[in-house]
């Protein structure tokens, strides 16, 4: 029997080939789940032998945290730390890690990809070639996207990477981001203006920003009421940024043209969700991150992370102050 014991609450793998080969000499693998964000009954039994913990999207609470007697890491496979009572790790000197860089490649490219495919009118010219029209003025008016404004939300290294590559196609770029001063953009293609400065400017406006207290429901209808009504929303980042029933409402009275989903506030969504399969959104099933580069990637990170931490030393990317 391995010296130590670490639980993967839940994943979207086919096997866990990985972890076991990066950590099977020194610990058991014990799978709590294979169905993401799945809820276990019985979970805090097999979280207190925990020497580590690595979690997708598993709703890890304060009293999960409770139950961990023994753990010396919580790794993400991810970004986003938003599924983990943060605070109560802390509380207890856990200290939780991300996965911060592992996909920019991939989101900024999605990102980019549906406010091009919103610019161009994709969406409703397929729509009309598949039932059997040919015709022109179905998106139209459109036009050329280095006239375009790009708002980017959140200008972190994903927001970023979106400015650059928005830029390179001549489009022009503004940036919030609460966090930044101008002489942070200095050399980025990126204009820093205030939140409400983007909305009002910006003929694409793409959030990337974390999902804390402060930015759940930022988009609301007061936001989508400073936007134009001829602008477009892209959220790559997380579903609960965005008031689902003030987006819809903008986009059924005209006040918003059209919007790139890759993230709900439900995941899956209601199969009858009225955002599915709405004529001016674009949606994509929470894939903006992915690449099968990006997903060993965020695998293998994790793997060292955690043996880094069951070895004696101090985990990198730590989120927590402990």
């Amino acid at each position: 029997m391995a010296p130590y014991t670490v639980v993967v609450t839940d994943h979207d793998f086919t096997d866990l080939s990985i972890e076991r080969e990066g950590l099977g000499d020194i610990a058991d693998i014990v799978e709590l789940t294979s169905a993401v964000g799945e809820t276990v009954e019985g979970a805090h039994e097999t979280l207190a032998g925990a020497d580590a913990v690595i979690t997708l999207r598993y709703d890890l609470d304060a009293d999960d945290i409770a139950a961990l007697s023994e753990c010396r890491v919580i790794a993400r496979y991810g970004i986003g730390v938003d599924n983990i009572a943060v605070e109560a790790a802390s509380g207890r000197g856990i200290p939780v890690t991300n996965v911060p860089d592992y996909c920019i490649e991939e989101v900024s490219t999605h990102a980019l990809t549906m406010c091009l495919a919103l610019a161009r009118g994709l969406p409703a010219y397929d729509d009309s070639v598949a039932a059997g029209e040919w015709n022109r003025e179905t998106s139209a008016p459109i036009h050329r996207f280095s006239t375009r404004t790009v708002g980017v939300v959140g200008y972190g290294a994903i927001g970023r990477a979106v400015g650059e590559r928005v830029a390179a196609l001549g489009a022009d770029v503004l940036a919030s981001d609460p966090f930044l001063d101008d002489e942070d953009v200095t050399d980025d293609p990126a204009t820093l203006v205030a939140f409400e400065t983007l909305l009002e400017r910006s003929d694409f406006v793409t959030i990337h920003s974390p999902l804390t207290p402060e930015t759940r429901e930022m988009f609301d209808a007061d936001a989508f009421a400073r936007m134009r009504d001829d602008a477009s929303l892209v959220n790559v980042a997380r579903g609960p940024v965005v008031d689902e029933a003030a987006l819809l409402d903008a986009l059924d009275s005209g006040a918003l043209a059209g919007a790139g989903l890759d993230v709900f506030p439900e995941e899956p969504p209601p199969v009858d969700h009225p955002l599915r399969d709405h004529p001016d959104v674009l949606t994509t099933p929470h894939v903006a991150w992915y690449s099968e580069e990006a997903d060993e990637q965020r695998r293998e990170t994790v793997v060292d992370i955690v043996r880094t931490a069951l070895e004696g030393s101090e985990p990198y990317n730590v989120v927590n102050d402990r």
